[in-house]
């Protein structure tokens, strides 16, 4: 079927919401230019709390990044999670937590925990409102050892939409992207456990192969010509992006009051002039 007699809507959803001022206040002014759709919260971001008023006031969707990675935990003792975090009471990163996952160190019911502790922290930061979706800060929601345990828990707490990044282009692109891959790869098992709690989520998802200098109008386009070949008459699809004003060295982060240099980048602003084009 051609995609000229196909209905495709895309969700251009911007990820981070809540990390620091500067970040928040480019999502924000996107958003009321109507160049994304949505946004995900970092409940454990500095700017968590202002970014939600943000939220309410200009009616943003919002779900949530759920962040098992990066800065502090939203569970205050630290001795029920105590396998998730490192000696300075901080996770353990984008590549040390799938390290220690891998290896068996990482104890179940301390990920459930601080998961329950996040959903609970989007509704207390809201007024009770559940996130309109899941997605997991550096995809860390499709790991084989942390899938399950999200998916029942999304269920259990009606938030029935989640992100699953099978990103095409990674696949179409054959990429040496050894991180990328495997996001892939995850996602294809993930997919067959949100099917069997009945989460939903989009046809098609892009956004891992066109970040910073990469998010470029030619590569969007690139995106959207592998569905030429779809037979499938309505196709909704999530465009995932991390626009931003470059962040302050010291104002922003998850609980530790300092970004990291992907916040501080000027690739942040880069996104949010292709976005605002």
């Amino acid at each position: 079927m051609s995609t000229s007699t196909m209905t495709k809507y895309m969700i251009i959803n911007a990820d981070d919401f809540g990390y620091c001022p500067k970040r928040d206040k480019a999502i924000v002014e996107l958003f009321q230019q109507k160049s994304i759709s949505s946004t995900s919260l970092l409940v454990n971001g500095d700017n968590a709390y202002q970014a939600c008023l943000y939220a309410k006031q200009y009616d943003i969707p919002m779900g949530i990044h759920l962040n098992l990675t990066e800065g502090r935990p939203v569970t205050n003792d630290l001795i029920e999670i105590k396998s998730l975090v490192n000696f300075n009471g901080m996770m353990h990163g984008k590549l040390g937590i799938r390290y220690e996952l891998d290896k068996g160190s990482i104890q179940q019911e301390h990920v459930e925990y601080e998961i329950i502790n996040q959903f609970n922290r989007y509704k207390e930061l809201t007024n009770g409102q559940l996130p309109k979706h899941i997605d997991g800060h550096q995809h860390i929601h499709v790991h084989p050892m942390i899938v399950e345990s999200v998916a029942r828990l999304a269920k259990q707490f009606g938030i029935n939409y989640i992100r699953v990044p099978y990103d095409q282009m990674v696949i179409t692109w054959n990429t040496n992207n050894l991180f990328h891959n495997e996001i892939v790869n995850q996602t294809k098992e993930a997919m067959k456990i949100f099917n069997k709690y009945a989460l939903l989520y989009c046809d098609y998802f892009f956004g891992m192969t066109t970040m910073g200098k990469e998010f470029t109008l030619n590569n969007i386009e690139k995106c959207l010509k592998i569905l030429e070949n779809e037979s499938k008459k309505n196709l909704l699809i999530e465009l995932m992006c991390h626009p931003g004003y470059p962040s302050d060295p010291l104002v922003g982060g998850c609980g530790i009051g300092q970004p990291d240099a992907f916040s501080q980048s000027i690739e942040r602003q880069h996104e949010f002039d292709i976005l605002s084009s």
